[in-house]
């Protein structure tokens, strides 16, 4: 029986190592700075590639001094196909300790690939610092 030398092992192990890298986070958070958002539009790219996932997504976001109750946002998703979607939600409050709010759970994508999610808060002033998207990949499938 032939032997496996050290080094051919180490190699190996750290190609497998690397291929199980390679593979999509379960979740992906994103924060856009009030100054770099587009014309007061927050612009997320989500990779939404396993249609046979659910997903959930969460808001977060904080004041810099003065609470705010009933933050709206106004929310477009656009799919990778080019069809889209809007809706207003609203976070029941933003302070300065920074809050998370559920925004959808059990998502399933229609469509597989990156899609554009832009959400216009209406009614923020200076003291908003921005606004961030976490999209966590439910455990199993559906």
């Amino acid at each position: 029986m032939a032997r496996l030398r050290p080094g051919i092992l180490l190699a190996v192990l750290a190609c497998g190592l690397a291929l199980a890298s390679c593979r999509q986070p379960d979740s992906l958070e994103l924060f856009v700075r009030q100054d770099e958002a587009r014309d007061g539009v927050y612009l997320y790219s989500l990779p939404l590639t396993d249609t046979t996932a659910a997903y959930d997504f969460w808001f977060y976001s904080r004041t810099q001094e003065r609470p705010m109750a009933g933050l709206q946002l106004n929310v477009q998703w656009l799919a990778p196909s080019g069809d889209g979607f809007s809706e207003t939600v609203y976070m029941e409050r933003v302070d300065p300790r920074g809050v998370r709010e559920l925004y959808r759970s059990g998502m399933v994508p229609a469509q597989a690939g990156d899609w554009q999610l832009s959400v216009r808060p209406v009614g923020v002033d200076k003291d908003f610092l921005g606004l961030g998207v976490i999209c966590k990949k439910q455990d199993g499938t559906r």
